[in-house]
């Protein structure tokens, strides 16, 4: 464990081009990006129960601002969960015949996902299911952190 410490440590502080001196035996280390931010929205939690028909698709969409952060955790019950297609991706709403962003975080078929996002920039983000089977669904999602939810 003393190992794996000193290891982290030295890891951090050769980081950094040039340590200050230590000050009642602290070294105070900057402050990276995207270490600490705020949000103007207040934290959230929602579990959310979303119904996919057989052979049926939609996308289950977020509001998040550039910077905030959301963690979530999704699951389905279903007898071959190969068979929906997941799509976690992100995009900006697209003003006239100008271009969108879009940025595709992750696209499997495994039937569960956990994890962070932190919006690389302000849009829609969530969700494309896309049921292949033939039994109606429900998806569980839980998700915590600093969004909206989009009507669906």
């Amino acid at each position: 464990m003393k190992l794996i410490l000193t290891l982290s440590v030295g890891i951090l502080l050769s980081s950094c081009a040039q340590l200050p001196e230590p000050v009642n035996g602290w070294i105070d280390i900057p402050l990276s990006e995207n270490t600490f931010s705020e949000s103007e929205l207040e934290y959230r939690s929602d579990t959310i129960e979303i119904p996919l028909y057989a052979y049926d698709a939609l996308e289950y969409k977020l509001g998040i601002a550039e910077g905030d952060t959301i963690t979530y955790e999704w699951e389905v019950e279903m007898a071959d969960p190969q068979l929906l297609e997941v799509e976690f991706h992100g995009h900006t709403e697209r003003v006239g015949d100008d271009p969108g962003l879009l940025m595709f975080y992750k696209i499997h078929n495994e039937g569960e996902e956990s994890g962070t996002l932190t919006a690389p920039f302000s849009g829609i983000h969530g969700w494309y299911l896309n049921n292949q089977s033939e039994e109606d669904i429900v998806v569980s999602l839980r998700v915590a952190g600093f969004y909206t939810l989009i009507e669906q």
